[in-house]
């Protein structure tokens, strides 16, 4: 973890996981601020929810392409809108703005932001943004996440969008 990021805000994290236990199809979406000393925690997170997750083409190794939950590059096409436009919650994790075309974001699903510094210039305003250490912010948000129920992703479902996505 690095010294030179603040802890993340703790009312920040008591919201992100409000929204997150309320979510019944989160989808998570880790970007270019996801190091590989971070994949861990993403995997820990998607598996705990369980959650699908799409990465930018900067974030391609988080999450390895055979995890059953791990759906594929964030392409800013049809095939992402099949699976976020399912989402009642998208939790971006490391998301920079240079990874997201500013003129289209068509997805009503709330937001979560989860990364190393603040952002600006996303084409979507978070209701809730957690700022510091993604590791140090998992690893903070985990605990407050136990007795999540709410998730209801059919794994069938999940599985025939994988292999849409693959084209």
């Amino acid at each position: 973890m690095s010294a030179s990021l603040p802890p993340p805000d703790p009312r920040a994290l008591d919201r992100a996981a409000e929204l997150i236990r309320a979510a019944s199809h989160p989808v998570v979406i880790a970007g270019l601020q996801c190091r590989p000393g971070d994949s861990g925690w993403l995997r820990a997170l998607a598996e705990a929810l369980p959650a699908p997750v799409l990465t930018t083409s900067q974030a391609k190794e988080a999450l390895p392409e055979a995890h059953p939950l791990a759906l594929g590059i964030l392409a800013g096409g049809d095939a992402d809108d099949a699976v976020l436009g399912l989402a009642d919650l998208i939790v971006a994790f490391g998301l920079d703005p240079a990874e997201v075309n500013p003129r289209r974001w068509p997805y009503s699903a709330l937001i979560v932001c989860l990364s190393r510094t603040p952002q600006s210039g996303l084409p979507f305003t978070p209701l809730v943004e957690a700022v510091g250490d993604l590791a140090l912010i998992l690893e903070e948000l985990a605990p407050r996440l136990r007795g999540q129920t709410q998730v209801n992703w059919d794994m069938g479902e999940l599985d025939r969008l994988k292999k849409a996505l693959r084209g």
